[in-house]
């Protein structure tokens, strides 16, 4: 069985999540989805023309003000009570001060709000100030944040900018978000942008994904046209696999009704199906049982049964466990089983082994038993 790494999120980006495929992980935090006009920015969030709401006459007052307060709890209140006021004014100002703060949830929260308003009126004056203070996990979660709203404003610019920086996880983890993002609103851009202007030819395949993934979830038929296209000019089919996927999260139903009508070909298939699999194990599991009963190749019956099997035991082992143990001999591999029967072991060894007892005499009673006792069984 292959491991199962959905993102949704996936690696998830906000409201707008994205599964990366089953190789591929990011470690990030939800973005703030900027409530931007047209242009981007919205009403008050330029630098320099929100009025002043704060204490005294503009940020200096507040942060003199700031560290006269001895108190941690009431800091932070103040400056809560007048950030955005702060950051409309003096984002890398605002910014420094939270970076001078004793790290903590807190602080990171203030943070994340902060750069979400410095990015909405000034994206790349953000990620610079990004670059310049932060680093590890608080730089690679910042960029993140950042890239997927500017990229929706401007993915040239978001891009480009991204990709002239050293390569890095940070960099790399970026530029996915950003072509995400871009994907949304401009999807051949962004796809077109990700096959001629990336050199690095690993890279330039995950940013594939990460643009037609976009566009799934702003017209999935298109994207999943479009991306099976792609996918059988290169000879191969995970990217379709991924894209479908990410339509699948929105609309499980409509994406595996077009898989069947527009792809016949089960080798085509094999990919898809083994993703939807797992999406239905997670959110339709009576859905799934009986999509999979309705796939008219064996061999794809039986992988889409193995891997559902095991992404059902991992929400609900004991259902999936129950299930496995009425199916035919063959139907599910041993390893298969042996995952089943670990999941259901580990969530409630009591149910796990009352539930063994009562099986019926065969190998899969046998293996739940070696599992419990790898020696001799005693007390049986």
């Amino acid at each position: 069985m292959r491991l199962s790494s959905l993102l949704l999120t996936a690696v998830i980006f906000g409201g707008l999540g994205f599964l990366l495929g089953r190789l591929t992980q990011t470690d990030s935090e939800r973005l703030i989805e900027p409530k931007a006009l047209a242009d981007g920015v919205s009403p008050g969030y330029r630098a320099g023309e929100k009025k002043w709401s704060g204490p005294g006459q503009g940020p200096s007052d507040l942060r003199a003000k700031l560290e006269r307060e001895v108190n941690p709890l009431a800091r932070y209140k103040l400056a809560m009570d007048h950030m955005e006021a702060w950051v409309g004014r003096d984002p890398r100002g605002a910014l420094d001060w939270i970076k001078s703060q004793q790290p903590s949830v807190r602080r990171k929260e203030v943070m994340r709000l902060a750069l979400a308003q410095f990015a909405e009126s000034d994206p790349k004056g953000a990620a610079e100030w990004v670059m310049a203070n932060l680093s590890g996990i608080e730089l690679h979660n910042s960029l993140i944040q950042i890239s997927g709203p500017w990229s929706r404003i401007n993915g040239t610019e978001a891009a480009t900018w991204l990709s002239a920086l050293p390569a890095s996880k940070e960099r790399d983890a970026a530029l996915e978000s950003a072509l995400f993002g871009w994907g949304t609103v401009d999807p051949v851009a962004a796809v077109e942008y990700a096959g001629a202007k990336v050199t690095d030819k690993g890279l330039a395949l995950v940013l594939k994904r990460a643009s037609y993934a976009g566009w799934a979830k702003s017209d999935p038929v298109a994207a999943v046209s479009a991306s099976l296209d792609s996918s059988r000019g290169h000879g191969d089919m995970t990217q379709f696999a991924n894209t479908l996927a990410n339509w699948a999260t929105v609309d499980l139903a409509a994406s595996s009704e077009w898989l069947m009508k527009n792809v016949s070909s089960p080798n085509e298939r094999t990919e898809a199906v083994l993703e939807l699999s797992t999406i239905f194990a997670r959110q339709s599991p009576d859905a799934g049982l009986e999509w999979i009963g309705g796939l008219p190749d064996e061999n794809e019956r039986r992988l889409a049964s193995n891997q559902f099997a095991v992404d059902w035991a991992s929400v609900d082992p004991a259902a999936s466990a129950k299930w496995a143990s009425g199916q035919s001999p063959g139907l599910l591999s041993d390893q298969a089983q042996m995952e089943i029967l670990q999941s259901y072991l580990a969530d409630d060894a009591a149910a796990f082994d009352q539930w063994r007892k009562s099986l019926p005499e065969g190998a899969l009673k046998q293996k739940a038993a070696d599992l419990v006792a790898p020696a001799n069984e005693e007390g049986e």
